[in-house]
């Protein structure tokens, strides 16, 4: 059972599924209800009065343990009933053929992955108001600063020699864990302030969340040694771990949908934007489709983003080490079959433990940003944003930080972009987005469908909407009476040099 735990879960992570924020598509004045999840207001800033949400998809993941070969990856080997292709490992005088490789160094491991369904979801916006609604089902998944050994460990088995027999103590915190999560997200931003040129929004989104299920992993600190591929040695450690899922613990039996959700919880996102505008606000009121888009020279916003948690309270079982030691003889031939027999196996081996049914939270992977858009010419702007993890909890999944840069070119009907993003500050991503008419297709991440680098996993996203446009009102047979002074402006404002 221990053999191939950690090798499986992230076998499927990079086989399924990094976390990216859509940063091609997020940052749009067209991204609509969408432009939400990064900074609440969004929605009253948006080049949309109305947007509607049919259906979605956002599938990403990365790692920086285990990947596939550049050589021999194809990305349509995911849809075809065909093998990947095998190399040998050769140790001591072992042969085994597996498909993936891995980055050996003294290096932490981290992986995350997230798996969304966009339901449906809307927002009006009209004057210097604009509400919204999402759901979505949301799966995630992640690992942060598991010590090197345990990694290789995971992906070879306990018998890999070269590790037995030294002493490992790891000071760092070590995170893993994993949610599922029907979100009601509902939005409210507004005008704050606008003066001459300055024009300030403000705005929030609450999320009501119910949990599938829920896991968590957290160790403070393990003093460690493996003598043998059978044998575990642990001088000292303080962990604890948490799970909720529909199994029956005792018998490995799926309980699925009962009950469906096995807990509750609720997320906040806060955003503030601050705008340069190219033009002078006006009081005029104005009915939803005639309200013109004031564009602005450039665009500052701050956003918290996934502030919040799960309260997972049915089918719990936990456990506690504080100060633990202990000796495991044999532990990978004990045939031990379900969680029931592993908890209390380390209950009975190791000192200062305890089993317990409490309830515990997962938190989400809470998130700082800010965002900067500046206009080059009409329908030309570059955006520039970083993302850093803001860590809530020892059960905290944590999102990865990024920096991006990312040109596009906005119109009502088309649109694309192409995203530069430093993964966790070091790791090159190039992506590419497109939208036509309601349809947006895009990635984050393009060498995870072409090969250019080793596989250590992939970004895709796909949106299916209706959106309409500020200024332009649609009446009678398809005539639009756009709104008059918005069409002069948009005219006008290259010749604009007000700053």
């Amino acid at each position: 059972m221990f053999k191939n735990a950690f090798k499986i879960l992230l076998l499927l992570v990079a086989t399924h599924a990094n976390a990216q924020e859509m940063n091609g598509f997020v940052h749009s004045n067209y991204a609509g209800i969408t432009g939400a999840q990064l900074n609440p207001t969004s929605i009253v800033n948006s080049k949309l009065y109305f947007d509607a949400n049919l259906i979605g998809l956002h599938v990403n993941v990365d790692n920086n343990a285990i990947y596939l070969g550049k050589e021999s990856y194809q990305f349509t080997r995911f849809f075809r009933n065909e093998p990947f292709p095998t190399h040998e490992v050769v140790l001591g005088n072992k042969t085994k053929q597996r498909e993936f490789y891995d980055y050996y160094n003294r290096k932490l491991k981290s992986a995350y992955t997230q798996v969304k369904l966009l339901g449906p979801g809307f927002m009006f916006s009209k004057n210097d108001r604009a509400i919204g609604v999402s759901t979505s089902l949301r799966n995630l998944a992640g690992a942060k600063n598991v010590p090197y050994e345990i990694a290789k460990f995971g992906a070879e088995g306990f018998d890999y020699y070269p590790l037995h027999k030294i002493r490992f103590d790891n000071k760092a915190d070590v995170r893993a864990g994993a949610m599922s999560f029907a979100e009601l997200a509902l939005t409210y931003s507004q005008v704050v302030y606008k003066q001459n040129l300055t024009h300030i929004t403000a705005g929030v989104t609450v999320k009501g969340l119910l949990g599938f299920g829920g896991a968590y992993w957290f160790i403070d600190d393990i003093d460690y040694m493996m003598p043998n591929g059978d044998t575990i040695i642990v001088y000292n450690a303080n962990a604890s771990a948490g799970l909720s899922v529909p199994v029956e613990y005792s018998s490995n039996e799926v309980t699925f949908p009962d009950p469906l959700f096995h807990g509750s919880g609720v997320g906040f996102d806060i955003g503030f934007t601050y705008q340069r505008k190219m033009k002078g606000h006006s009081n005029k009121r104005y009915s939803a489709c005639e309200q013109p888009f004031d564009d602005y020279y450039y665009s500052i916003g701050f956003s918290l983003i996934d502030l919040g948690f799960v309260k997972y309270k049915k089918n719990n079982l936990g456990i506690d080490l504080v100060n633990s030691a202990g000796q495991w003889n044999d532990f990978t031939n004990l045939g031990i079959e379900n969680v029931d027999v592993l908890f209390n196996d380390i209950d009975s081996v190791f000192s200062n433990t305890t089993v317990t049914n409490d309830a515990f939270k997962v938190f989400l992977p809470a998130a700082a940003s800010i965002q900067f858009d500046y206009r080059i010419k009409e329908n030309t702007y570059v955006n520039a944003s970083i993302v850093y993890p803001i860590i809530l909890g020892e059960s905290a999944i944590v999102r990865p930080s990024q920096v991006s840069v990312t040109p596009r070119i906005e119109m009502d009907k088309f649109e694309i972009a192409v995203p530069f993003t430093l993964y966790n500050f070091r790791h090159p991503r190039l992506g590419l987005s497109a939208r036509l008419a309601n349809v947006i297709i895009g990635t984050d991440k393009l060498g995870g469908f072409f090969g250019f680098n080793d596989f250590t996993g992939m970004d895709f996203y796909l949106m299916v909407k209706i959106s309409l446009t500020k200024g332009f009102c649609l009446k009678g047979k398809g005539v639009f009476c756009g709104n008059h002074e918005y069409r002069q402006y948009q005219r006008d404002r290259e010749k604009l040099d007000i700053r």
